[in-house]
């Protein structure tokens, strides 16, 4: 284990858009906490801190070398557990302690209370959203209300609704969205087996959370306005838990100083910020982005040297892109070329 190396070699991004991180920042934090869990973190001084070889694509990593990351220092209620009371305990309590390690992987354990009232299984997708929420600033309300309302309204839908699902047009920032989410529910699954198994697994496979297509189409919808009524379709129920979740995540994040605006009122306050080409910030690159010492996630550097939070390399953007995705076994591409 000491010697592994984690890879994702896949992707959906667009590298011309600057107001969206690559997934590979997003949860490199997350990944760096679970590294400190599994292999220490250097802090005793009996053993050197571990570097991890991550071979992660993003633009401008021509995957030639790893990047060497190392761990990143938990903050977790009553300490850091060994592994073995986290993996072979069974005694009661435990399963809390496992809880607060799998919160200490997101850094999200003032939100423990809130998360904790959530039903299966929602639970899993909360913790997910405050953490995106938090660390992405160019995420706004309507992104928040098409991953809720795509979430209760699957919980409804057949397969063959699904199929028949029918887009005005493929919005590639939709299509960043939804892989974004999907990499994130990945991510909890390294992180729950990495704890213990918490919560079950069964609670955040994608088919139980998400449909990339529902996601579209709810998102297209709340680009265009439409009421929170309309994103649940009328259903009374979906619109009662729609607030409550919503609420969940709102309340978290004001906690982590971050308030979640509609894009409008964004692009009021924040002139360029929500644009496609805008000054998009990724709060963490340290993991210390309470205090906003976040730095812009496109200076991150390619691989081929050690992982250090306060060293950042630019990298120029290549001259086109393509992103593509499956749905329903048909296979959507869409290609942009830079003037």
């Amino acid at each position: 284990m000491s010697s592994g190396e984690i890879e994702c070699g896949n992707t959906l991004e667009d590298a011309l858009d600057q107001a969206l991180p690559s997934q590979a920042f997003v949860y490199r934090p997350v990944r760096q906490r679970v590294y400190a869990l599994l292999l220490g973190d250097g802090r005793d001084g009996a053993s050197p801190c571990p570097t991890v070889k991550e071979w992660f694509v993003y633009s401008g990593n021509p995957l030639r070398h790893p990047d060497l990351v190392r761990p990143l220092q938990m903050n977790i209620p009553g300490g850091t557990p060994d592994l073995k009371s986290l993996w072979l305990n069974q005694e009661p309590g435990v399963q809390g302690r496992r809880l607060d390690a799998l919160l200490g992987c997101f850094d999200l354990s003032s939100s423990r209370e809130e998360l904790q009232a959530v039903e299966n299984p929602f639970k899993a997708l909360c913790c997910l959203l405050i953490y995106l929420f938090v660390q992405v600033d160019t995420l706004c309300l309507e992104d928040l209300h098409a991953f809720i309302a795509q979430a209760l309204c699957l919980q409804g839908k057949s397969t063959v609704q699904l199929v028949d699902l029918q887009l005005d047009y493929i919005d590639p920032r939709a299509v960043q969205l939804g892989s974004l989410l999907v990499r994130g529910l990945t991510t909890l699954v390294l992180v729950n087996s990495a704890c213990g198994f918490p919560w079950r697994t069964s609670d955040f496979m994608p088919w139980n959370v998400f449909d990339g297509k529902l996601f579209h189409q709810k998102y297209l919808q709340a680009e265009k306005g439409h009421s929170v009524e309309a994103l649940v379709e009328q259903n009374r129920s979906r619109l009662t838990k729609f607030h409550a979740l919503k609420s969940v995540v709102c309340k978290a994040c004001v906690k982590e100083n971050r308030r979640i605006v509609s894009r409008q009122h964004g692009r009021s306050q924040q002139p360029g910020r929500w644009g496609r080409q805008g000054s998009g910030s990724h709060r963490t690159s340290s993991g210390y982005s309470r205090a906003g010492h976040g730095q812009h996630w496109r200076d991150q550097g390619a691989g081929n040297r050690p992982y250090d939070p306060d060293h950042w390399r630019r990298y120029s953007p290549s001259s086109g892109f393509q992103v593509s995705y499956h749905w329903d076994q048909k296979l959507y591409l869409i290609q942009f070329q830079s003037c």
